[in-house]
């Protein structure tokens, strides 16, 4: 089925009968916080399908993509509305959250629409984000989505900021290196979640700088992503790869496999923070082997790549190695979201590897703390918030450095497809010679972070 030139409009009306003995309430348009996509088309982004305006709308480039939309509060859901423009025939399925996408339920699940209204009925649930996939024979097109609701309810969590199911608080301050977490006087941007208006409102971004994988050169240049650096970075935000959250509390960072690259030598695009000093204008470089010098994150691994699902989402660099990641590696056959993988932090360009966790669930909050002592000895810990599952590396000794260090945090993703966003073949992930189930398909295929919680010490 081709639906290349199809128009799709796709309204999703959410009710909720609110039955009292007196009388049963209307339904009322719920406002979005976000929304995204696993795949866009140019300008035609996520955003444009919750914008309440018909004449924009999000287009997808592959087939089989998805697009997910957080409510502003917890609503109560029982059934849906399709409207579909256009003659086509789409095969899609519905999935609900109520813990802002870090976890989902299938409600309506492979159902053939063709034009005009699909009504399909749920169980009564709570939700505060929705998920529309399509089959793999779709390339979809939506002009707007409209969720209704009768009210809101409760029974809904922030992914993992909240009420983590083994019953923990995320307070660290037992973190097994000795050093307390505390980070009042350092972590956050000082804004409560209700209020922030900008990542840099919620996370403390005054020593950092921002990479991101797109290219705002015109024409766009593959191998020239792009930077924002202090003072940009205190009022930045980009609605696809570098957001807030919807309870605004944290902050997104979403890397694509076919994204801009940082220079012609490197196949992996990323969505990464690089430690910066003085103003924020002014790269960070501390000594590797004769410093006393900490991050600690509080962050969730949301999404991963499918085809080679693996990520780097904390480092510690020199001017040409990496002494430090700590990295995700997912199951084979991965769908990317509600998998069970490893944690490894890996040393010295990968020649010493330590466990942090043989269980990680795609969606676990976690706590991570990187020490570096004088003479190069590194320590890391880590706790995951929902199972309880902590380990630290004990120290570890940099080797083979290479001018001074810095941190990184982030997604920068291990995945590639051979063509990117622009239409340029990516030749070093193609020079890689991967198997070819490890290429990933779609350049628009994604891993995203959260960041709830940054600190430098």
């Amino acid at each position: 089925m081709n639906t290349k030139f199809s128009k799709l409009y796709f309204t999703i009306a959410v009710s909720v009968a609110i039955i009292s003995s007196a009388s049963v309430a209307l339904p009322a348009v719920v406002s979005f916080s976000d929304a995204t996509a696993t795949s866009t088309s140019g300008s035609f982004v996520a955003d444009n399908a919750i914008d309440k305006n018909k004449n924009t709308h999000w287009e997808a480039t592959a087939r089989g993509a998805s697009i997910t939309a957080r409510f502003g509060s917890c609503q109560r859901i029982d059934d849906l509305v399709l409207n579909w423009y256009g003659t086509n025939k789409y095969t899609y399925s519905v999935q609900l959250s109520k813990d802002n996408g870090a976890t989902w339920t299938t409600v309506v699940s492979n159902t053939s629409g063709k034009g005009n209204e699909n009504k399909q009925n749920v169980t009564d649930q709570p939700a505060n984000a929705i998920k529309i996939v399509g089959d793999t024979d779709s390339r979809l097109r939506i002009d707007e989505l409209k969720v209704n609701s009768l009210g809101s309810t409760n029974g809904c969590t922030s992914s993992g900021t909240s009420n983590p199911s083994n019953g923990e608080s995320s307070d660290t301050s037992n973190s097994s290196n000795g050093e307390s977490s505390d980070t009042s006087n350092s972590s956050n941007g000082g804004v409560s979640g209700g209020n922030a208006q900008y990542p840099a409102d919620v996370l403390d971004l005054s020593k950092w700088k921002l990479t991101l994988p797109i290219s705002l050169n015109s024409p766009p240049n593959s191998n020239k992503a792009t930077e924002i650096k202090q003072p940009q970075l205190k009022t930045y935000n980009n609605s696809e790869y570098f957001r807030l959250n919807a309870a605004k509390n944290g902050v997104l960072l979403k890397a694509i496999a076919g994204g801009a690259r940082t220079s012609t030598n490197t196949a992996y695009p990323r969505s990464e923070l690089r430690e910066m000093q003085g103003d924020g204008t002014e790269s960070a470089a501390w000594s590797c082997t004769n410093t006393d010098h900490g991050m600690y994150l509080e962050q969730t691994l949301l999404h991963t790549t499918t085809n080679k699902p693996e990520a780097t989402i904390a480092q510690i660099h020199d001017s040409k190695n990496d002494l430090m990641m700590v990295k995700y590696f997912g199951p084979d056959f991965a769908n990317g979201s509600t998998d069970i993988g490893k944690l490894e932090a890996r040393f010295n360009n990968d020649t010493t590897t330590k466990l942090l966790d043989s269980t990680y669930k795609i969606g676990d909050p976690m706590t991570i703390d990187i020490a570096v002592r004088s003479g190069g000895n590194v320590n890391v810990t880590y706790k995951n918030l929902r199972s309880g599952v902590t380990n630290s590396t004990g120290t570890v000794k940099l080797t083979g450095i290479v001018g001074s260090c810095y941190f990184k945090a982030g997604i920068y993703i291990q995945a590639c497809s051979k063509t990117d966003i622009y239409g340029n073949t990516n030749t070093v992930c193609v020079n890689k010679d991967l198997s070819g189930d490890k290429y990933e398909t779609d350049p628009y295929a994604y891993a995203e972070i959260e960041v709830r919680k940054i600190t430098l010490r």
